[in-house]
């Protein structure tokens, strides 16, 4: 998955623009998909696509870190770069540590040796946030066996998320720096536009023709990204279509559609080359989905759905989850000799328990503890501290 979480505190870019802050239907939309991602990864025949809930984990992403950013430069007419990304290490690193450093300790106990080395390869690429790259470097056609079944194979989506946010926080700054007065979000969605149409196009020719680039590159994902920043670009304009009655009624429409058509894409995705085109159809399921939740989660909208207590609640442990998720499923498969993709699901259920080990004694002190982050200085000091360990694990493993 990727890391989709922009902070305990879920606020949409409406908070400061019209529209609502905390939204807990986007809560609730994690744990979807979550849930599709883990289907697809025991192989479950009902879901043939479980790449799409990356795609949905993107969406949001790219909603949330945009909203962020937008509402900062516009309060106080700058981004503070430094700020943000201490807060994506206090995020992000702790806990990605922490499962990379357990998944090496339990392939040396429990593995033979060319597999913790193999492993401690992965390992590496995982702490460089390169885990794509790494990926692709085995071949653009398809993975080999021994990457194929690395417990740390979805790092890679980890490794997108930040490359783009590379980008992206600076692009932000240099509009946010040229942009008229009351012309922010405009100039943004222009340029936010240029970028997403460009890595789709991108990623249409590129899964025709260079397989695995198209479905591991930063370069022909970050329009997933995009599609959510748009959306958060056009929360004030979304907002005032819900004062109106007909407007609201369509919003609402448009999120059942999208729930329709996220079900439909898991189901048949696989037909066509992935991602490609088809994957318009996830990634604007997402977006109407979010859209729709921008007037609320009132009665007969898919927001009140989403909105259920115990999908928030498996929304907010997600990204801990996604990280234990593959281990968990290799575990499974190659320790415990499960066949079936049942059995490999309820080993991934399983893995709930260390993910709220991780959140309750790794994420939640780290990332909120005063000490670290009343100084971005403690926060990047973190993610140093955290690399440090992880890469040096690797290298020694390896």
């Amino acid at each position: 998955m990727a890391v989709v979480d922009s902070g305990r505190d879920q606020r949409s870019p409406a908070a400061h623009g019209g529209g609502r802050g905390f939204r807990p239907d986007v809560e609730g939309l994690r744990a979807v998909a979550l849930g599709m991602v883990l289907l697809f990864q025991a192989g479950a025949p009902v879901v043939r696509a479980g790449n799409i809930g990356v795609d949905v984990f993107f969406v949001i992403s790219g909603f949330l870190i945009t909203g962020l950013l937008v509402r900062e430069a516009g309060r106080t007419g700058r981004i503070s770069l430094r700020d943000f990304y201490a807060r994506r290490v206090r995020r992000i690193l702790p806990s990605a540590a922490a499962v990379v450093l357990a998944t090496l300790l339990g392939a040396a106990l429990l593995l033979p040796a060319e597999r913790v080395s193999a492993i401690a390869r992965d390992a590496v690429a995982a702490s460089l946030q390169v885990a794509n790259w790494w990926l692709l470097s085995f071949g653009h056609d398809e993975l080999g066996e021994e990457v194929a079944h690395s417990p740390l194979k979805h790092y890679w989506t980890l490794a997108v998320e930040e490359q783009f946010y590379l980008v992206w926080p600076l692009l932000v700054l240099v509009v946010a720096r040229r942009a008229r007065a009351g012309h922010l979000r405009r100039d943004l969605a222009v340029a936010l536009a240029v970028l997403s149409a460009a890595s789709f196009a991108a990623c249409v020719v590129l899964t025709a023709r260079a397989g695995l680039f198209g479905y591991l590159s930063t370069v022909t994902r970050a329009w997933q990204f995009g599609a959510g920043g748009l959306l958060a670009l056009a929360v004030p304009w979304i907002a005032a279509r819900c004062a109106d009655g007909r407007g609201a009624a369509l919003l609402r429409s448009a999120g059942w559609g999208g729930a329709l058509a996220l079900a439909l894409s898991a189901v048949v995705a696989n037909r066509l080359p992935y991602p490609g085109s088809i994957a318009l159809v996830p990634t604007l399921a997402a977006v109407a989905l979010i859209a729709a939740g921008t007037c609320g989660s009132g009665r007969g909208s898919v927001g009140r759905v989403l909105s259920w207590g115990p999908l928030r609640a498996c929304g907010r442990l997600s990204y801990v989850w996604y990280l234990w998720h593959v281990p968990a499923a290799v575990l499974a498969v190659e320790v415990l000799g499960a066949t079936s993709w049942w059995a490999v699901l309820a080993v991934e259920l399983a893995a709930v328990v260390p993910a709220l080990l991780t959140a309750r004694f790794v994420e939640g002190p780290l990332r909120f503890s005063p000490l670290v982050a009343a100084s971005a200085r403690r926060g990047l000091l973190l993610g140093a501290v955290t690399t440090a360990l992880t890469l040096t694990a690797g290298l020694a493993l390896a």
